[in-house]
């Protein structure tokens, strides 16, 4: 009885633990997620702004398998608790090595793990930054990266410090308490609580700044050292994120944040009451009252849309938000990989079943993938390509197309193949650009037209995509030629497959480079100036040309057109991409920062590639000649 006893004891005891929070928690998001930011370039979902930042800090747009959103509402309202989060992804550990702290392991870390280092961090990445970009080594942009980070990271905390109580603007004295109408029975104030009543007292701290110190009483000691305190954190804070107020500057409107606004030293009814949202706001987070947090977010976002500029971003915010809880390409990624699972199966075992299950899956990744697509275009009022992180998705939409066309025609799974592979690579390889690229921001100059992105740069990444499409498939003549004779039908019917695309793509580059060349000649002045990119722009349709000339030569067989195609794959990584790591040119926007390294292994995966099948084939078919005609 009396172990019974202990252990129901025991298990109350516990029950009661688990049942006692130490703090109400907001579940309700969705108005605070709505609300309009501006960061890099453009007005954006607080959704986007929270995702873009997680993004910067750690390479992943959740924290702890949680929304980017909930991690940011925290690090707004209650820093302290954010500084034990390892949010920091540190890609080389030479630059630990270098802070002093070598004895950390793993890739992300917390500030508190990151602080005793600081120091050091701070005078390596002043010196990197003193050097031109492009002498940089690795280590040294990484020291640029983490500082900024981490700087970022402070800024953010200090960004609703404005709404919260604080230690510096505690008032003990009860007669200057009632003087100044604060709230009975509460010491300490926020900055916004005392801004709001300083100019009735401004006559007042300028009488007492003309007396001698010593003669100020102790409610007049107090006020003096009140108002130096506003003064000071007025200044300190100007530049802290995040802007959320627009304001008109010259007739045009800008956007700024809370603390700059309340530097500017007037509030006018509008931004007071917005002000006032923010504040309520954040103490319903900290006291945990959801329907408060909720109403006050949703109030701030009604009065800020009513009054700012209807630009297509603002507009399309709760589009966007639905962009980023859909998440549409991780989705389609997915059923990609699963996708690409059975036409592996397909190609071992065969079966018509195994080969409809993986086009019936394609067909439904295509939709995400599209949906994706069509809502990035009316988001940003663009065509598809923006930036690189933009092609990559256009492109790897563009070979799935193209592979549901190929089996179509041939019915044979290699274009169900094509499309499941080129879906589910090419979006992971995006998935590498999305921190450096997809803020779907304003389109640098050099892009500025809808037209020629409709056209031109289409038409171009149409060619890449039908050159990367004759690539996957060469690949797979390779593979099969390694166990198939040469005439075999199978080795035919992919061998048809690569010169249709390859014609694709060798359509679509030269239409593309035509019309590049006559918007050179609109921006420019010149319609062919032998930049880096229209240089890598001609490169594709020249080696296109010349495979399909060897071809009708009888120079190169089937087995060459394969080989060419495989190699074509690293034409277009260098006309794609590797110009742009030249740095140089008129159509250097390609944000490649730290790619150079994944291309050139690349290039050597498909050069050895080349190099090993190529040969076994071709003896092979060499040795099968000789004995068919002995």
């Amino acid at each position: 009885m009396k172990r019974l006893a202990l252990l129901i004891l025991l298990v109350l005891f516990g029950t009661l633990i688990r049942s006692t929070p130490a703090r109400a928690e907001i579940t309700d998001y969705e108005a605070f997620s709505l609300i309009p930011v501006q960061d890099g370039g453009r007005v954006m979902p607080m959704d986007s702004f929270a995702r873009l930042r997680v993004l910067q800090f750690s390479g992943k747009s959740t924290f702890e398998k949680k929304p980017a959103i909930e991690w940011l509402a925290k690090m707004l309202f209650d820093p302290q608790s954010c500084q034990t989060d390892a949010v920091f992804l540190v890609n080389n550990p030479e630059v630990l090595e270098a802070m002093g702290l070598g004895d950390l392991e793993g890739r992300r870390f917390s500030y508190d793990d990151l602080r005793p280092g600081l120091d050091k961090l701070r005078e390596l990445a002043t010196a990197a930054n003193e050097h031109e970009d492009g002498d940089r080594s690795a280590v040294e942009k990484e020291f640029i990266r983490l500082y900024y980070n981490i700087t970022t990271f402070a800024s953010l905390g200090a960004s609703f410090r404005f709404a919260l109580p604080h230690p510096d603007f505690t008032i003990t004295n009860a007669a200057l308490r009632a003087k100044m109408n604060l709230p009975e029975g509460q010491e300490s104030f926020s900055f916004f609580d005392i801004y709001q009543r300083a100019h009735q007292f401004a006559p007042e701290i300028q009488q007492i700044s003309e007396k001698p110190p010593e003669s100020w009483t102790d409610e007049e000691s107090s006020l003096f050292a009140l108002s130096s305190t506003l003064f000071n954190w007025s200044r300190y804070y100007q530049g802290v994120p995040v802007p959320m107020l627009p304001v008109r500057a010259h007739g045009d409107e800008e956007w700024v944040s809370p603390w700059d606004k309340l530097s500017l030293g007037y509030l006018d009814e509008d931004s007071t009451r917005e002000v006032t949202r923010l504040q309520d706001m954040a103490r319903a987070w900290v006291d945990g009252r959801n329907v408060d947090f909720k109403l006050a977010a949703h109030d701030f976002v009604r009065s800020v849309t009513s009054r700012a500029e209807q630009t297509r971003e603002l507009t399309h915010t709760g589009l966007e938000l639905r962009y980023n809880r859909l998440d549409p390409f991780y989705r389609a990624q997915v059923v990609y990989g699963i996708a690409f699972l059975l036409s592996l199966l397909a190609v071992m075992r065969g079966g018509r079943s195994l080969r409809l299950a993986t086009v019936i899956l394609v067909l439904i990744a295509l939709i995400p993938h599209s949906l994706g697509l069509i809502w990035r275009m009316q988001i940003m009022g663009r065509p598809p390509m923006t930036n690189l992180y933009a092609t990559f998705v256009f492109v790897s939409w563009i070979c799935v197309v193209l592979g549901l066309a190929v089996e179509w025609y041939h019915k044979n799974g290699l274009g169900a193949f094509l499309s499941a592979a080129s879906g589910l690579v090419i979006l992971m390889i995006s998935n590498r650009f999305i921190m450096q690229a997809d803020t779907m921001g304003v389109v640098i100059a050099v892009l500025d037209s809808n037209f020629w992105l409709s056209s031109h740069v289409v038409a171009i990444t149409i060619g890449y995509a039908g050159c990367i499409a004759a690539g996957v498939v060469g690949h797979v003549y390779l593979l099969q030629a390694l166990s198939l004779p040469a005439e075999h039908p199978r080795l035919r019917g992919t061998s048809l497959a690569i010169y249709g695309l390859l014609a694709f793509g060798l359509l679509f580059s030269f239409v593309g480079t035509m019309l590049g060349g006559v918007w050179a000649d609109q921006s420019w002045g010149r319609f062919w100036g032998w930049d880096p990119k229209e240089n890598g722009a001609l490169l594709i349709v020249l080696w296109c040309a010349i495979l399909f000339h060897a071809r009708w030569a009888g120079m190169i067989q089937s087995l060459g057109v394969a080989a060419g195609s495989v190699l074509g794959v690293i034409v277009v990584l260098f006309a794609w991409i590797g110009v742009n790591l030249l740095g140089v040119g008129l159509h250097s926007y390609g944000f490649t920062t730290g790619v150079a390294v994944g291309m050139w292994i690349a290039v050597a995966i498909e050069l050895l590639f080349v190099g090993i099948t190529v040969p076994i084939i071709y003896a092979r078919q060499t040795a099968a000649n000789m004995t068919l005609h002995d």
